[in-house]
């Protein structure tokens, strides 16, 4: 008698069968990732900052000093490193490091390792302020007015002095990743105070130097090999040699920069009518810029913090509310936060609010 044999798939096609399965589940699980990302808010850590005398926000986390000592925390709430600087100090904390400085003393150290860049118990003169970049570090030095920025090399060689006689630094920093430098300082010499922005490249020469006689300007910011200025009139964009680039000009005249991403390359501004900025004032009108994209939105609550980050401007609300304004569209989204009301100290690069209350620390997931 004759037997059938049953027939099988063969090994090729079965092969080709499970991959085509893996492939399908993988593809949905990424696609209801991306539907559900927006989604996904809220979710909290606590981080206990007893002796809170400062909190600043960079990269994916935040450092903060308590008296005595420096302690770099992550997003996720984990304690990195800690860092003893003694009392007194003030300090500045950037991706690259952590600048940090009492009377004349000034320390500085690398973000990630927690490792002394440099360290100096005597500087000539009282350090004002310092900042520390991927290549170098400045530091300001007294008196407030007639002051001198020292440029140091990470590794400890002075590479720049740098002094503004008649004039008042308001406030500097670097970009060009690191290589390069600008200084913003005001001059009350004349009959009406003027800012200038000056560019250097550090140990060389300066570049360029802007001034702007039609208005106040009062922040810096870089887009790609251009300075953009804001002032109380314009938005205006210039060279690295100072000359403007006249068809970028924006008319701001009403509006002041309430928020804008330190640090980054074309980053997103955002501005609010005089009115609503300052003491008493409810920001609502949130009026977003950057490269091509000018709109306004409306906040649904009145905020009392915004904060600029990527395309997103976050604003936060003293009834609970974080609202979330996205480059290309009207709409505004708003989300209840179930935690206490406090200080926003910004939000992290992998979009985590750190809210103070207290000596608590609210590590917020946003949208």
């Amino acid at each position: 008698m004759e037997t059938r044999r049953t027939g099988r798939v063969p090994w090729g096609i079965a092969v080709l069968i499970a991959a085509i399965i893996c492939a399908l589940s993988v593809l949905g699980a990424y696609l209801t990732r991306q539907i559900t990302a927006e989604d996904v808010y809220g979710e909290y850590t606590t981080v206990s900052l007893t002796g809170n005398e400062g909190v600043q926000v960079s990269g994916n986390g935040f450092v903060y000093y308590n008296g005595s000592t420096l302690a770099s925390v992550s997003s996720s709430g984990e304690t990195l490193w800690t860092y003893m600087v003694g009392a007194n100090a003030s300090f500045n904390a950037s991706d690259a490091g952590v600048a940090a400085w009492s009377g004349q003393t000034l320390t500085v150290i690398d973000r990630e390792q927690a490792s002394t860049i440099y360290s100096n118990p005597s500087m000539e003169a009282e350090v004002l302020s310092a900042r520390t970049g991927e290549v170098y570090t400045a530091v300001l030095l007294a008196p407030e007015h007639d002051s001198t920025i020292v440029l140091i090399e990470n590794g400890g060689r002075e590479v720049d002095r740098i002094t503004f006689a008649d004039q008042t630094v308001l406030d500097y920093g670097f970009f060009s990743s690191g290589e390069l430098f600008w200084v913003m300082s005001l001059d009350t010499s004349g009959t009406v105070p003027t800012t200038s922005i000056s560019t250097y490249r550090p140990g060389r020469m300066i570049v360029g130097s802007i001034t702007d006689s039609q208005q106040l300007m009062y922040q810096v910011m870089f887009q790609s090999s251009q300075v953009v200025c804001a002032g109380t009139t314009y938005l205006k964009v210039f060279d690295y040699t100072g000359q403007e680039v006249t068809d970028k000009r924006v008319l701001t005249y009403g509006w002041y920069l309430a928020a804008v991403e330190q640090g980054r390359d074309d980053p997103m501004m955002a501005f609010v009518p005089d009115a609503q900025y300052g003491a008493g004032g409810e920001m609502r009108d949130v009026r977003m810029i950057r490269s091509n994209l000018d709109q306004i939105v409306r906040m649904p609550y009145p905020c009392k913090a915004l904060v600029a980050k990527g395309d997103r401007v976050y604003g936060f609300s003293d009834s609970g509310y974080v609202m979330v304004a996205r480059a290309g569209t009207q709409e505004v989204d708003a989300y209840m936060l179930e935690v206490a009301s406090g200080d926003v100290y910004g939000v992290t690069d992998d979009r985590v609010a750190v809210i103070g209350s207290g000596n608590t620390a609210y590590l917020v997931t946003l949208p």
